[in-house]
């Protein structure tokens, strides 16, 4: 074989080697262009998930507020009934307190009553030994 052959057959290697590998690299690109186009339709999928959960988020925080506003009116009403129950017990112990004076009195009218009964038995006494 003669170096002209042997280039020849040498150029000839080196330029199915070229295209082998170009062939390769196109096998390559496209692989990569499925895995790129595979991880967009997941990454559309998790963005479709994403918007999903926010909106379930929005809607919790909604529940949340509105719940947080009913606390707050429920902490008002427990206020003004912690109010009605304080005026209730100023009452209840001013009603006590007259209560007590009532007693106190009902007592001085018993003593004085049973005073006057005393009274009217010796007076009675009295006139029947006259």
């Amino acid at each position: 074989m003669s170096i002209k052959d042997a280039a020849l057959e040498y150029a000839t290697a080196i330029e199915n080697e070229l295209i082998q590998v170009r062939a390769d690299q196109m096998e390559l690109g496209q692989q990569l262009t499925e895995r790129i186009n595979g991880v967009a339709d997941r990454v559309k999928v998790l963005d479709g998930k994403v918007t999903a959960l926010d909106a379930k988020v929005a809607r919790l925080d909604d529940k949340v507020a509105k719940l947080d506003d009913k606390v707050a009116r429920l902490d008002d009403k427990v206020a003004r009934l912690d109010d009605k129950v304080a005026n209730l017990d100023t009452r209840f112990t001013v009603m006590e307190g007259t209560m007590a004076t009532m007693q106190d009195s009902q007592r001085s009218m018993q003593k004085t009553q049973l005073e006057m009964m005393d009274i009217l038995v010796s007076i009675q006494t009295k006139l029947e030994r006259n």
